[in-house]
């Protein structure tokens, strides 16, 4: 496809609102197919391997970043936003992969990293350097207390504290992450400006938008104040980085969605609305459910955003009901995606289901993908969600993850849900690579491979298939009100969509027992793939994991 086809295509009004309710596939590179036998997952094998992305019926892939880093975050540490990491390909693999998708009718989307980059990058060389060069402005520093001690205590979320001294400088700088991970200060216009230059140029490659990484980083309390401690009052908010992670004492008011983040991301939208691209941010470290509108701002700000409220809550029927019940309250109008796992959790069927994973392991998945393609929003599907993999266990040895080391052993890291892809149970390194990978191909993950759920039509794989086909015929679900029963009892979870005089309404059992549900005779199953298409008399009878869709509009049979 032609650049001028592309820009068409993104311009054209039937188009612009794809996002709206859309099923996008994240692609974590360097773990989905190494084309070179490097072990390490690159952009040719994502081209190698995108029939079998098209084949699920998404309308999107969101690629993990590719651009020149360090490699100390594995790509989230950037040190050129325009240039293609060698361990990754060429822009020439870029080029082709982008053609292969619009070819197929989807859109491509990459991971966009605005709130750090690597200390390598050329603008932290040159603002570390002295206090009064061109970028010494471009980062967050900051001087010592008079005992020497960093400016406040503002934690990194990957472990001890959020500053590192310089001695260049004789300042602190601030850094949310890893050390290696200098935080930008888009306070200033300038460095605000040359960000979206960093998206503009990928835009005009044909890019169609962007995963905005970690988007309640992208502003810092200028006045340096200290985070209050979380007291008996508790928290609403959900961390990540295990049971022990310090981070999660804090209330932090003053170094996530701090002040300055309403005009950042009024400059994105913008950017974005002259561009045609879609940005869709990551939201964490705070109360989602409480903020997600100021993130998306009434069509002011960002597009849609996507939160790990449903990946870190409490892995119980009654935890997961109420939030999405807050979630419903509090979230009003904005447009949200569904993620019960990513590149960053634990593998949502050994997490959401760890209940019944070794006993219903096909189940479990279904039925996750089920409630991620029928609640209200988009839904992001992680490269292995399709197979159901489960989350592979990890011995210290095992892991790579700078965020796991820190936090050995209460938290395992990110390194199982980065295991290699399996295409092949019997091929060597699961048909993943030639070489050595670089995280061990996880034994239990070689039954799960593609080529054994190609040939079996109960599959994982040809369910996600069938449902997401039947989705694509239900407006009510791409595009409907959403709500959340108030009424039933643990361990059903129902939820009505509605859109233009359609009323659906989803039943899951979320138990290994049987459960039943009383249902008045006007509710009739839909044929739903997979699901509960007969109901008796009074009710539906729902199997360990099962799940349906009933109406009352007469289209039981559609």
């Amino acid at each position: 496809m032609k650049l001028q086809e592309v820009s068409a295509l993104k311009s054209s009004d039937t188009d612009r609102h794809w996002w709206r309710g859309a099923t996008i596939y994240e692609v974590y590179v360097r773990s989905f197919r190494d084309s070179n036998g490097d072990g390490i997952g690159d952009l040719a094998g994502v081209l190698e391997k995108i029939d079998h992305i098209a084949s699920l019926g998404v309308e999107a892939i969101w690629l993990s970043p590719f651009y020149k880093s360090p490699q100390k975050d594995y790509g989230y540490d950037i040190a050129d936003f325009r240039l293609v990491d060698p361990s990754a390909g060429t822009m020439e693999d870029f080029l082709r992969l982008r053609d292969a998708v619009h070819e197929r009718g989807m859109r491509l989307l990459l991971d966009f990293v605005p709130c750090h980059t690597s200390d390598q990058h050329p603008w932290f060389q040159e603002s570390r350097s002295s206090r009064d060069n061109p970028k010494a402005d471009w980062y967050v520093w900051a001087d010592q207390k008079a005992d020497g001690c960093p400016p406040n205590n503002w934690l990194s979320s990957f472990g001890g504290t959020a500053w590192s001294w310089e001695p260049r400088r004789s300042q602190y700088y601030y850094h949310p992450f890893l050390t290696e991970q200098p935080a930008l200060n888009l306070h200033n216009e300038e460095v605000l400006d040359h960000i979206i230059q960093e998206m503009d140029y990928w835009c005009s490659l044909g890019v169609d938008g962007f995963r905005i990484d970690a988007v309640q980083c992208l502003s810092w309390d200028r006045d340096l104040r200290d985070n209050p401690p979380v007291g008996r009052e508790g928290t609403h908010v959900m961390f990540g980085g295990g049971p022990t992670n310090p981070f999660a004492r804090q209330h932090h008011l003053f170094d996530r969605n701090a002040e300055g983040t309403e005009e950042i991301l009024g400059r994105f939208r913008e950017f974005a609305d002259e561009s045609g691209c879609v940005l869709i941010g990551e939201l964490a470290d705070i109360d989602t459910p409480l903020t997600a509108p100021d993130f998306t701002g009434r069509g002011r700000r960002l597009h849609a955003v996507y939160d790990f409220n449903l990946i870190n809550c409490r892995s119980d029927v009654d935890a997961l009901t109420e939030q999405l019940r807050r979630r419903e309250d509090l979230m009003g109008a904005s447009w949200v995606y569904n993620v019960f796992t990513n590149h960053d959790s634990t593998r949502a069927v050994s997490n959401i289901t760890y209940f019944a994973v070794d006993e219903y392991p096909q189940q479990a998945a279904k039925l996750l993908l089920f409630m991620q393609l029928t609640l209200k929003g988009g839904c992001i599907l992680y490269q292995g969600e399709e197979l159901g993999l489960p989350h592979p266990h990890l011995e210290y040895e095992d892991i790579v993850d700078p965020w796991a080391k820190a936090f050995w052993p209460t938290f395992e890291g990110r390194d199982g849900a980065r295991a290699p892809f399996p295409w092949q149970a019997d091929a060597p390194q699961a048909g993943f690579s030639d070489g050595r990978p670089w995280l061990k191909i996880p034994e239990e993950h070689l039954s799960f491979a593609v080529d054994r759920q190609e040939e079996d039509p109960d599959s994982v794989l040809n369910f996600l298939r069938r449902l997401m086909a039947w989705r694509q015929d239900q407006p009510a679900l791409r595009f409907g009100d959403e709500q959340i029963s108030r009424w039933e009892r643990a361990p059903i979870i129902t939820w009505r969509r509605r859109h233009a005089g359609t009323e659906l309404r989803a039943v899951a059992n979320f138990a290994t027992d049987q459960a039943f549900l009383p249902l008045d005779e006007t509710w009739q199953p839909m044929q739903v793939p997979g699901g509960v298409t007969e109901r008796q008399d009074h009710g539906l009878s729902l199997g360990p994991l099962e799940f349906a869709v009933v109406t009352t509009d007469g289209e039981s049979g559609a």
